[in-house]
């Protein structure tokens, strides 16, 4: 039955206005040690969208808000809504993981109070240096797609 299950993942590329993204550095999980994006499991019952909010405050400490035009996640919310869904089986166990990706322009000066256990550092990068640090598919496919166009 495990295997019959999708484990759902949200993640935020967030850019700032200079174009650089935001990578953080993780102390547990299936990459320890490695650059990540921001985001995590989902919760039961949980939307993409709002699990990646959740997971933004979680680690990094602030609390940011996706467009959601549509209103797939409850009451619609204007702004630019660029995000992927993607799909893979990862371990040699066959466990299917789905990745709903999303694409966040935030302002200069965002403080961040990192979740001690779990984040060891964030950096801004420039994408190219992110694709590069990339631990995670996800996050290079999610990178290629959502930043190719801009």
């Amino acid at each position: 039955v495990y295997r019959t299950m999708h484990r759902m993942v949200a993640k935020v590329i967030l850019r700032n206005p200079a174009g650089q993204v935001l990578m953080q550095k993780v102390k547990r999980g299936f990459f320890t040690g490695h650059w990540t994006l921001p985001g995590g499991f989902l919760d039961y019952a949980e939307h993409p969208r709002e699990g990646a909010e959740r997971e933004l405050n979680e680690e990094l400490g602030v609390e940011l808000r996706l467009s959601d035009p549509l209103g797939e996640a409850g009451n619609p919310r204007a702004g630019n809504d660029r995000h992927i869904v993607q799909e893979r089986i990862f371990t040699s166990e066959g466990i299917n993981f789905v990745s709903f990706s999303y694409l966040l322009d935030v302002e200069d000066g965002l403080e961040f109070t990192l979740k001690p256990d779990e984040i060891e550092e964030v950096r801004w990068f420039e994408p190219e240096d992110a694709l590069a640090v990339a631990a995670s598919l996800f996050d290079v496919e999610a990178y290629r797609i959502l930043l190719e166009d801009e």
